[in-house]
């Protein structure tokens, strides 16, 4: 396989496993604090969260490709470094996201914040392991 495709394949692996416990902290394990949290600033139709899935997929791309990037050009054949760079990168989107919304928004929770702040780090770090390992995997 040539380089171009494996930093494909690093990629999309990357994408899948942040994606799948993203979703799983946030409709899963905290499903029910966001919902009920979330309701009060959402866009409801028959009293239903609606999701705009173009735009939460856009943002989804976004950070795992800053994170991919970022792990790629600090060192991603070591995993403590690896897991150090994507708790920063998950620091600055997710953890600053949390924070401003708490700062701005009228109806944003302290749950809403508390819980942004920490799985910023969290997911971060879960994605630098996985470019980590994937990295070692494809490109042994």
């Amino acid at each position: 396989m040539n380089q171009g495709l494996k930093f494909i394949w690093l990629w999309v692996i990357t994408l899948v496993l942040v994606s799948l416990v993203d979703a799983l902290w946030h409709l899963v394990i905290f499903g029910r604090v966001y919902r009920e949290d979330f309701k009060a600033l959402a866009i409801l139709r028959n009293d239903r969260i609606v999701f705009r899935t173009v735009y939460g997929f856009l943002a989804q791309l976004v950070l795992v490709s800053c994170l991919v990037l970022l792990v790629i050009l600090r060192d991603p054949a070591r995993a403590k470094i690896s897991v150090l760079v994507g708790a920063l990168v998950g620091l600055l989107a997710i953890t600053v996201y949390g924070l401003t919304n708490y700062a701005l928004i009228k109806d944003w929770s302290p749950r809403l914040m508390i819980l942004e702040v920490v799985w910023g780090p969290l997911l971060g770090a879960w994605g630098g392991l996985v470019v980590s390992l994937s990295y070692r995997w494809l490109f042994r």
